[in-house]
């Protein structure tokens, strides 16, 4: 009998509302501007519990939107390297996320593309488990307008590795525990 590879998948969607500009860029997106995001987590399993399921859509919600609606909603997404911003968003005390994956200059615009692949890592950390593996994450920075985020190349993956997101999101991972869905466990 031929062994037939079959592949399943959990999909969560969810969304925030967050600012940010595009440094350097000629024509609209240097302003500084809004976007209600939407973003898809596409995750595959090996296997699912005796009770059903790979990992409850609650889990997901409590562990990965959780941590995407701390970072970015009702935020502003700033380069680094866009100082006067970085330094408003703070003197008025307004929530900031500053991109990570900066290149050896300390900069990195929030793009669609690169707030995606911070997005990947951060979500991968937060759910692959051996048995759980985050294979796409679909990011809508408008009605119209997506990036798909499938991984990171080496280089991406060390620097955030190496990031102040890295030890944030290990924190929030060690403060939210894990919750066991199977009342028989």
């Amino acid at each position: 009998m031929k062994k037939i590879s079959v592949k399943n998948y959990i999909i969560r969607k969810g969304k925030f509302d967050a600012g940010h500009r595009v440094m350097h860029e000629r024509y609209q997106c240097f302003n500084m501007h809004g976007h209600e995001y939407h973003y898809e987590l596409k995750l595959s399993f090996k296997s699912a519990a005796r009770i059903g399921y790979a990992l409850d859509f609650k889990e997901i919600k409590r562990m990965a939107c959780q941590w995407i609606d701390d970072k970015f909603d009702h935020g502003f997404i700033c380069n680094p390297k866009d100082t006067i911003i970085v330094d408003a968003c703070i003197a008025v005390g307004s929530k900031i996320y500053i991109m990570n994956l900066v290149d050896t200059e300390g900069f990195c615009n929030p793009s669609a593309e690169n707030i995606a692949k911070e997005l990947f890592f951060a979500v991968s950390q937060l759910l692959d488990d051996g048995n759980l593996k985050l294979e796409m994450l679909k990011l809508n920075e408008t009605i119209n307008c997506y990036v798909e985020c499938t991984g990171l190349d080496e280089d991406e993956f060390v620097r955030l590795r190496h990031s102040k997101l890295y030890t944030d999101i290990q924190q929030f991972k060690l403060q939210r525990g894990r919750i066991e869905y199977d009342e028989r466990k």
